[in-house]
């Protein structure tokens, strides 16, 4: 109810139409089923309705059960079922003409079916002018390119395409790497398995010591590792721009994480072409992606211009009407 009241607030319209099912043959978890009549269309609303009709579970305790059902793209490290926990970002969706579903006791609604290019785009985009959320969303766009391909690439460049690198930079690398008992491969995968367990240890303790325990473990371990001689600068330096990086589209975090170590392999075995085929392989399977009759990359694939206003550039708030 309080979700409820948080929503209803921001949407005082009589096409704001709420839909009370129970799920869960133990639980008898109450969700609602959100939408704006006239702006959602028929086909997903009933596909919607239909897959929690058939999802045979014994409780619901959160949001996150009705994932399984309500994605169909199980194998695929993206997902068209997005979530938000802003009340103002959920009625946007709906006035977009998704579909949106509260779960009772859950602090977090979700939003079917969510696209590629809003994992780029903020609330805020809007409060801002329309030049400098164009130019967020392009920085937003880069981090991910960076995160998903920077390590891959530093590893094929430094162990097949060294003629790319100019000669003082590769000399200094060179000079660092001579150093370490590890190829540039194993490097990688070694900082990013620490960094991994570092954050992770940030996350599961308590959050007065969190912080310090991440900051701490990440200055210790890498200052010691790079002057014991079992990791390289360049790499640390690497490593650390793409951690950055991938954290801020936070939705993408995993995928990104998973796509950075098959790249870093990729690499390390192939080269730069390697890493290009997996490259265009990665854009192949996001444009083949399609979930409640949308397409995952619209409105790139198909092509639709109107659209293209608030995409990655997003125009001025006249234009978007």
């Amino acid at each position: 109810k309080t979700n409820l009241t948080l929503v209803r607030k921001r949407l005082c319209s009589a096409k704001f139409t709420i839909e009370m099912q129970e799920i869960g043959k133990e639980s008898k978890t109450r969700i609602l089923i959100c939408y704006m009549k006239g702006r959602a269309t028929d086909e997903t609303l009933n596909e919607v309705k239909s897959r929690l009709k058939s999802l045979k579970i014994d409780t619901v305790l959160g949001a996150g059960y009705l994932r399984k059902c309500l994605d169909t793209k199980r194998k695929s490290l993206f997902t068209m079922v997005g979530q938000t926990e802003r009340p103002d970002t959920f009625a946007a969706k709906l006035c977009e003409g998704k579909i949106g579903i509260i779960v009772d006791g859950t602090p977090f609604a979700l939003v079917v079916p969510r696209l590629f290019i809003e994992n780029f785009q903020t609330l805020d985009d809007y409060i801002n002018r329309p030049y400098y959320a164009t130019f967020m969303r392009l920085v937003r766009f880069l981090a991910f390119l960076i995160s998903v391909f920077l390590p891959g690439i530093f590893v094929s460049i430094g162990l097949f395409h060294q003629e790319m690198i100019p000669d003082d930079m590769l000399y200094n690398i060179v000079l660092m790497e001579s150093n370490t008992l590890f190829t540039l491969t194993l490097e990688a995968l070694v900082i990013h398995f620490i960094y991994e367990t570092v954050r992770e240890a940030g996350l599961r303790m308590p959050k007065s010591i969190g912080h310090a325990v991440s900051i701490v473990g990440a200055l210790v371990i890498g200052d010691a590792a790079v002057t014991a001689g079992l990791i390289g600068a360049p790499m640390l330096i690497i490593v650390a721009l793409t951690a950055i990086c991938s954290l801020v589209s936070s939705d993408l975090y995993q995928p990104i994480a998973l796509l950075r170590i098959a790249f870093i392999l990729i690499g390390g075995f192939s080269g730069l072409y390697g890493v290009v085929i997996g490259g265009a392989a990665l854009i192949i399977r996001l444009a083949s992606m399609t979930d409640y009759g949308v397409p995952f990359l619209a409105p790139v694939t198909p092509l639709k211009k109107a659209y293209l206003r608030d995409s990655v550039v997003r125009f001025a708030t006249k234009k978007l009407g």
